[in-house]
């Protein structure tokens, strides 16, 4: 374990040689379940390790930072040299850190998503803004789908947003009250039980929703589409480097082993570049923040 200045965070060393040019290659993460992501992130370290040896590569670590502005600390500095997260997430952490989208990845066969807004079949409101009174429940301040998108979709529609702070308390007629979840299996509870008028989740926990409440619930409405997950590269990485694990990164769908190792990370099933270039996928995604920060959500 090594502790950076002002955060802790969690390294696994999986090798011990040494040599005149070895390069330390680290992999971040930000959560507080640090056993979880070092067990999830060990087998791309070892694939990494392995792959990148010819390269100059001789350590693979995994850094469990306990928040964005740690990770983006970690990034400035070149502590953390490749940094994975949602995409709005991510994106705020890169600028925060003045560091690279490097690749997308690919999650659950998805190499793109969207939030939905999720309200029960019998609601009267028909369009989003009907929601002026009521209560949506997001996930956590740094879900992309699960707070970030949606509230995107509520300013864009000059909606005020209110953080409920109490249980049962009501917003203002003309403001849309909110209340944090925790995670997608809370929204989805307390929807059933009436607790929030309606709930922020994913294409995918819109579909799970449907299956295991047949008809009743539909969609509100929808956010644009982002990238299923993105892959941050430090401005500190050596260039030469960053493009050897670009290229083992991208070609890992090519063998048994790569794609069984993309598996049990996280269910990852490719790495990709940006279809639309770095300016056409991310213009929107710094619209989307510019617009959260300058109304204090962020």
């Amino acid at each position: 374990m090594r502790y950076f200045s002002k955060f802790v965070a969690v390294a696994l060393t999986l090798a011990s040689a040494t040599s005149a040019h070895a390069e330390t290659l680290t992999l971040g993460s930000v959560n507080d379940d640090i056993r979880k992501h070092i067990e999830r992130f060990t087998p791309l370290a070892q694939y990494l390790e392995q792959e990148l040896a010819d390269d100059g590569v001789t350590n693979v670590e995994i850094s469990v930072l306990p928040n964005s502005q740690a990770m983006a600390e970690a990034l400035r500095q070149g502590d953390v040299d490749l940094y994975f997260d949602s995409p709005l997430v991510a994106t705020r952490v890169a600028r925060l850190a003045d560091a690279v989208p490097f690749l997308r990845r690919w999650k659950n066969g998805e190499a793109s998503y969207h939030s939905v807004i999720v309200v029960p079949t019998d609601s009267e409101m028909e369009s989003i803004e009907d929601l002026r009174g009521a209560v949506i429940g997001f996930q956590e301040p740094d879900s992309t789908s699960g707070y970030l998108l949606p509230v995107s979709l509520l300013l864009e529609a000059g909606l005020p947003l209110q953080h409920m702070r109490q249980d049962h308390q009501q917003p203002d007629e003309d403001s849309v009250g909110y209340v944090f979840t925790g995670d997608d299996r809370n929204t989805a509870l307390a929807l059933v039980r009436g607790t929030i008028d309606a709930g922020a989740t994913d294409n995918q926990g819109f579909e799970a929703l449907q299956v295991a409440q047949p008809d009743r619930f539909r969609a509100l409405a929808r956010s644009i589409e982002v990238p299923r997950q993105i892959v941050v590269r430090s401005a500190e990485l050596d260039e030469t480097l960053g493009s050897a694990i670009s290229s083992t990164l991208r070609s890992m769908t090519d063998s048994p082993e790569g794609i069984q190792v993309m598996a049990s990370f996280h269910n990852t099933t490719r790495f990709d570049d940006f279809p639309r270039g770095i300016e056409g996928t991310f213009g929107p995604i710094h619209t989307i923040l510019d617009e959260i920060r300058e109304n204090s959500l962020m």
